[in-house]
C-alpha cells in the first residue's frame, strides 16, 4: 500500500477542504507532521483508516464522530484517497452516515454512507463499486490485511507500544490475539472443552441410561439392584433364567384349574334347563286357572255388545229427531228477540209485522229529501273555515313582515358606522404607506449596515492573520537568506588551507574558519521561500483592499440611515426591531387600503336597506286589510249556515239532526222485517219437528226397544264396542293356547323337588375364582419373563456401548486439559497462548535488530516463558543490558530507553504482521509522537533507523511537536487551527 493524495472535506478539524499530495512528499521519502496541539494532525491518519475501512483507529473510533464542527450546514463530510493497493492504482471516495437539510420542507433528514471505488485504466478513472460491501471487500483483498492490523503496522502508535511494553501477559495477549488473527486456535481450544463436555455427556448419558435399566430389571424382577455402582450383565440374565422357570410351572397350574371350571360350568347348564321346564308348565297351569275363573263374566259383556249393535241401527233416526227439536227451540228464541227489538204487538202475526215495516220505510224517503238543506248548511259553514283559515296565514304574514322591517331598521346604525370608518381609512392611508415604506427603506439598510460590519469584521481579522503571516514568512526568508551566506562561508572556509591565499582578501592566515551550523540552505530553497513570502505579502495586500471597501460600505450605509433620521448605534436586535415596525405599518396601510375600498360598497348596501324598510311598511298595510276583508266573509257565511239549520230541525220530530233521524226510522223498519221472519221461521221448524219424532219412535220398534230412552240407554260408541269384541276374542284364543302348551311332551315333567340352580352357580363360582386366580398368577409370571427376556440383553448392549464412549472421553479429556494448559503441560500455557508466544518471540527477535542500532548495541528485547505473579506464562518481555548482561523488566527503562524500545517494539511488530499478511508491501509508515523524550545523540541513532526505512521507495511521516525535528527533516505538512476550523501548508523536499 502506497498513498498518492489525500483530500478531506469537513471532517474532523477540517471545516473546509484540505489536500496532501504524498507524491511530493515522498521524493524525500521522510516528512514530518506537525502543529499545534488540537489542531488535527491525527485527524489526517484517521484520515486514511477511515477512506480503507470505514472507520477511525483506538477510542476515537468509538465515539462515530466524524463531521467537524466547524463544516457549513451545506457542505457534506467526505473523503478521497488515491493509493496503490496490491499493484493497482485505486481511488476511494467514502462518506460517512451524516445529517443533512431535506430536499424539501424543513428540518433534516440521515443520509446513509456511501462510497465509490475507482481504478485508473488507461489514463482515466473506472469506476470499479458503490457498493459499500462489496467496496469494502475489494479493498479488504487488496491491502492483505484487517483494520486492525492496518492501525498497528502503518499507523503506529507510540502510546499504545509502551502501555503493551509495560502490559501484563492478558493485556499484551489481547492485542497479539487481535493482530495475529489467534482466533482458529482459540476455537481449536473451544472445540476441544466442547468435544470434552460433549463426550462426558455421553458417558454420563449412557451410564444413566444403564441405571435406568438395572433399575427397570430390579422393579420388573421385583428385586434390590446389586449394590456395585453398575449392575453386571450376568445379574440380569440369572433373573431373566429364573422367571422363565417360574412362568412355565404358572402355565401348568392354569390348566388344571380350566378342566375343573369346565365341568362346573356343564353342571349348572343341565340345572338351568330343568328349572326352566318347571317354571314354564307352572306358568300354563296358573293361566289356565285364570281363564276358567273369568269365563262367568265374559258372557255379561257378550249380550251388552249385541244390544249396542241394535241400538247403533236407530241411531241416525234418534239423531235426526233430536236436531229438529232443538232447531224449533232456537227458532221460538229468536222470534221473541225479533218481537222484542220492533215493539210490536203480542198477538200480530206475520203479515201485520210486514206492513208496519213498509210505512216506515216511506218515512225514510221523505227524510232523505231534506239532505239539500244540510248540504247547504255544510257549505256555509265550508265556507267561513276557509275565510279564518286564510285570516289566521295573513296575521302570521304580518308577524314575519313586521319582524323583517324591524330586523332591517337595526341593520342601518351598524352599515352607518361602517361607511364612516371606510372614509376615514381613505383619508389616513397616504401618511401611513408612506412611513411604512421609510420604515422599510431604514430596516433593509440596517440589516445589510450589520452585514457589512460583520464583514468588515472579518476582513479586519483576515488582514491581521495574513499581516502576521507575511511577516513571518519574510523573516523566515531572511533567516534562509543569512543561512545560505553562512553555508557559502563555510563552503569557502572548507577550501581554505593553511598557506593559501583566501579568494576574498588574499590573507594567508585564517585564524577562525567558519564552520556550517545548522541545516545546509540551497539557493532553489531561498527561492521557493522568497516566492511564498511575495504571495503572502501580495494576499495581504488583497485582504486590505477588501478591508476598505468594506469599510466604505458601512460609512454610505450608515449615512442613509442618518439621513433617514436614525441615529445611533446599529446591530441585529435594533435591524430586527426596524424590520418588525416596518412590517407592522405596511400590514397597518394594507388594512386601511382594504377599509377604503369598501367605502363604495357600503353605501349601495345602506341604500338598499332603506328601499327594503319602505318595502315592508308597505307590505304591512297590504297584509292587514286582506285579513280584515277575510274576517268579515267568515260572519257571513256563518250566518247564512245557521238559517239553514234552523229550518231543518223543525222537519225532524224531535231528532238532533237529519243523519239521527234517517238511522232511526231505517232501524225501526229493518227491526218489524226481521220479526216478520222469525214468526215464518218458528212455523217452519214445528212442521219439521214433529215429522222427525215419528220416525224416530217407529225404528226403536222395529228394532226391538219399548221407547226411545231405552235405545239411548243401550247405544255404545264405537270405540267400545271394538274393544270389547277384541277381548272377547283374547280369550277364547288365550284358551286354545295354553291346551296346546299343556299337551306339549318337553313340559311333562315334575314340579317338585325344584331344581337347585343356586347350588350349581356356587359351584361355577369357586371353580372360576380358583381359574382367574391361576390366570393372574401366570399373566404376571409370563410378563415378568417376557420383560427380563427383552431387558437383559439391552442391559448386555449397553455395557458394550459404554466402554467405547468412556475411552474417548478420556483421551478428549487429556486433549483439552493439554489445550488449556493444565494436565500434563508442564508450561501452563494454552495453545492460543502458545501460538502467540512464538509470535511473540518473533516480534522480540526483529525488534532487537533495530533496538541495538538505536542504543548503540546496549539494549535488545528477549521473550521469556516466566510466569508473573498468577498471570499466565509465555508472553514476557525482558529488556536484555548488554553493558551489564542483566536481563531486566521493561518496567525499570527510563522514558527515553522506555521509548526506543516501544519504536523498535512498534517497527518489529510491523514486520511480522506484514509477512503473517502474506508479505502484502506496505510502502508507507507513520510514527506518532515519542521523540521529546531523546537526547541529541539517541535522536540521531533514531532518525538513522527511520532513514533505512526509506529504502526501496518507503515513504515514512513523523507526527512530533520536537522542534530539532523540523531543521533535521526539510518535508513537512504543517497544520494550523482555525475559528473557522483547521487548515495546512505542505512543503516538499526541494530537489
Amino acid at each position: 500500500m502506497r498513498p498518492h493524495r489525500l483530500r478531506v472535506t469537513a471532517f474532523g478539524a477540517f471545516g473546509g477542504t484540505a489536500e496532501v499530495s504524498f507524491d511530493d512528499l515522498a521524493r524525500s521519502g521522510l516528512f514530518l507532521l506537525h502543529g499545534e496541539t488540537g489542531a488535527g494532525k491525527t485527524t489526517l491518519l484517521d484520515a486514511i483508516g477511515f477512506a480503507l475501512y470505514g472507520r477511525v483507529p483506538g477510542e476515537r473510533g468509538k465515539a462515530r464522530r466524524l463531521r467537524s464542527d466547524h463544516a457549513a450546514p451545506g457542505t457534506p463530510t467526505e473523503v478521497q484517497l488515491e493509493a496503490t493497493l496490491g499493484g493497482r492504482r485505486m481511488r476511494i471516495t467514502r462518506k460517512p452516515e451524516q445529517e443533512r437539510a431535506k430536499l424539501r420542507g424543513a428540518g433534516t433528514t440521515t443520509e446513509q454512507a456511501k462510497i465509490l471505488l475507482e481504478e485508473l485504466s488507461s489514463g482515466s478513472w473506472r469506476a470499479v463499486s458503490t457498493r459499500m460491501g462489496e467496496a469494502d471487500a475489494e479493498i479488504a483483498d487488496l491491502m492483505g490485511m484487517s483494520a486492525d492490523q492496518f492501525f498497528q503496522v502503518v499507523l503506529l502508535p507510540q502510546g499504545e507500544f509502551a502501555r503493551f511494553l509495560h502490559a501484563d501477559a492478558g493485556d499484551r495477549a489481547k492485542l497479539l490475539q487481535r493482530l495475529f488473527g489467534t482466533d482458529r486456535f482459540r476455537l481449536v481450544e473451544d472445540w476441544l472443552a466442547e468435544r470434552r463436555r460433549a463426550t462426558a455427556r455421553a458417558v454420563e448419558e449412557a451410564e444413566g441410561e444403564l441405571r435406568a435399566l438395572a433399575a427397570r430389571v430390579a422393579q420388573a424382577a421385583g428385586t434390590e439392584v446389586p449394590g456395585e455402582e453398575l449392575a453386571s450383565s450376568r445379574w440380569a440374565t440369572e433373573l431373566a433364567e429364573a422367571a422363565a422357570a417360574e412362568a412355565a410351572a404358572s402355565a401348568n397350574q392354569v390348566a388344571g384349574y380350566r378342566c375343573d371350571l369346565d365341568q362346573a360350568l356343564d353342571l349348572q347348564r343341565e340345572t338351568a334347563r330343568l328349572a326352566d321346564r318347571q317354571r314354564r308348565r307352572q306358568a300354563a297351569l296358573r293361566t289356565r286357572d285364570q281363564l276358567a275363573q273369568a269365563e262367568a263374566g265374559l258372557q255379561a259383556q257378550r249380550d251388552e255388545l249385541a244390544a249396542a249393535a241394535r241400538a247403533a241401527e236407530v241411531a241416525p233416526a234418534l239423531a235426526e229427531a233430536e236436531r229438529t227439536a232443538t232447531a224449533l227451540a232456537q227458532a221460538r228464541v229468536a222470534e221473541e228477540q225479533a218481537r222484542a227489538a220492533a215493539a210490536a204487538a203480542p198477538g200480530a202475526g206475520a203479515a201485520a209485522l210486514r206492513e208496519a215495516g213498509q210505512q216506515h220505510l216511506a218515512r225514510f224517503g221523505r227524510l232523505e229529501a231534506l239532505q239539500s238543506v244540510s248540504r247547504q248548511a255544510d257549505d256555509e259553514d265550508q265556507v267561513a273555515a276557509v275565510a279564518r283559515t286564510a285570516a289566521t296565514a295573513l296575521a302570521a304574514q304580518i308577524d314575519v313582515a313586521r319582524s323583517e322591517a324591524e330586523a332591517r331598521r337595526q341593520q342601518r346604525p351598524e352599515l352607518s358606522r361602517e361607511r364612516d370608518q371606510a372614509a376615514e381609512a381613505g383619508q389616513r392611508l397616504p401618511s401611513v404607506q408612506a412611513e411604512a415604506d421609510r420604515r422599510r427603506r431604514a430596516a433593509d439598510d440596517a440589516a445589510a449596515l450589520v452585514e457589512a460590519l460583520a464583514d468588515k469584521s472579518r476582513q479586519e481579522r483576515a488582514y491581521v492573520d495574513s499581516k502576521l503571516e507575511a511577516a513571518e514568512l519574510v523573516a523566515e526568508t531572511t533567516r534562509l537568506r543569512e543561512a545560505r551566506i553562512d553555508g557559502m562561508r563555510a563552503e569557502l572556509a572548507a577550501t581554505l588551507v593553511p598557506g593559501a591565499p583566501c579568494p576574498v582578501c588574499g590573507s594567508l592566515d585564517h585564524p577562525e574558519l567558519c564552520e556550517l551550523r545548522g541545516e545546509r540552505v540551497t539557493r532553489e530553497q531561498e527561492e521557493a521561500a522568497d516566492a511564498e513570502a511575495t504571495v503572502a505579502v501580495e494576499r495581504a495586500e488583497v485582504i486590505g483592499a477588501k478591508l476598505g471597501a468594506a469599510d466604505e460600505r458601512v460609512g454610505y450605509l450608515s449615512a442613509r440611515l442618518e439621513q433617514a433620521g436614525f441615529i445611533g448605534a446599529v446591530d441585529r436586535a435594533e435591524a430586527a426591531r426596524l424590520q418588525v415596525t416596518a412590517r407592522d405599518l405596511a400590514a397597518q396601510a394594507r388594512e386601511l387600503a382594504g377599509a377604503a375600498e369598501q367605502l363604495a360598497d357600503v353605501q349601495a348596501r345602506l341604500d338598499a336597506l332603506d328601499a327594503a324598510i319602505a318595502a315592508a311598511e308597505k307590505r304591512l298595510v297590504e297584509l292587514t286589510e286582506q285579513r280584515e276583508a277575510e274576517l268579515r266573509q267568515a260572519a257571513d257565511a256563518q250566518q247564512r249556515s245557521a238559517g239553514h239549520r234552523e229550518s231543518l230541525l223543525a222537519q225532524l220530530d224531535g231528532h238532533p239532526d237529519l243523519e239521527a233521524a234517517l238511522a232511526a226510522v231505517r232501524a225501526a223498519a229493518d227491526a218489524l222485517a226481521a220479526a216478520a221472519g222469525a214468526a215464518e221461521a218458528t212455523a217452519h221448524a214445528t212442521g219439521d219437528a214433529s215429522r222427525a219424532a215419528g220416525l224416530a219412535a217407529r225404528a226403536a220398534a222395529d228394532a226391538g226397544f219399548d221407547s226411545l230412552d231405552a235405545v239411548r240407554a243401550a247405544l255404545r260408541d264405537t270405540a267400545w264396542r271394538a274393544a270389547a269384541d277384541q277381548a272377547i276374542r283374547q280369550h277364547d284364543a288365550s284358551a286354545r293356547a295354553v291346551a296346546e302348551l299343556l299337551a306339549d311332551p318337553d313340559l311333562d315333567v315334575a314340579l317338585d323337588p325344584p331344581a337347585d340352580v343356586t347350588g350349581a352357580q356356587a359351584t361355577v363360582e369357586a371353580a372360576g375364582k380358583a381359574h382367574d386366580d391361576a390366570m393372574k398368577a401366570d399373566d404376571r409370571a409370563q410378563h415378568k419373563a417376557e420383560q427380563l427376556a427383552r431387558l437383559a440383553p439391552e442391559l448386555t448392549a449397553c455395557h458394550a456401548e459404554l466402554e467405547p464412549l468412556a475411552a474417548s472421553a478420556a483421551e478428549a479429556r487429556r486433549l483439552a486439559d493439554l489445550a488449556a494448559g493444565g494436565g500434563a503441560n508442564t508450561l501452563k500455557m494454552t495453545l492460543s497462548s502458545f501460538v502467540l508466544a512464538a509470535r511473540l518471540e518473533e516480534v522480540a527477535t526483529t525488534a532487537s535488530e533495530r533496538l541495538l542500532k538505536m542504543t548503540s548495541g546496549r539494549y535488545s528485547l528477549v521473550h521469556t516463558d516466566a510466569r508473573r505473579g498468577a498471570g499466565r506464562s509465555g508472553l514476557g518481555l525482558l529488556a536484555c543490558d548488554g553493558w551489564t548482561g542483566v536481563d531486566r523488566d521493561t518496567s525499570t527503562l527510563s522514558g527515553g530507553e522506555t521509548f526506543l524500545a516501544s519504536l523498535a517494539l512498534a517497527l518489529g511488530l510491523a514486520d511480522v504482521v506484514t509477512a503473517e499478511a502474506g508479505g502484502t508491501r506496505i510502502e508507507a509508515l507513520f510514527v506518532d509522537e515519542g521523540f521529546g523524550s531523546l537526547d541529541e545523540d539517541t535522536l540521531e541513532e533514531v532518525m538513522t533507523v527511520l532513514d533505512g526505512l526509506r529504502e526501496g521507495g518507503h515513504l515514512v511521516g513523523i507526527v512530533s511537536h520536537v522542534t530539532e525535528l523540523r531543521q533535521r527533516i526539510p518535508a513537512q505538512v504543517r497544520v494550523r487551527k482555525g475559528q473557522a476550523g483547521s487548515h495546512l501548508t505542505v512543503r516538499a523536499q526541494v530537489s
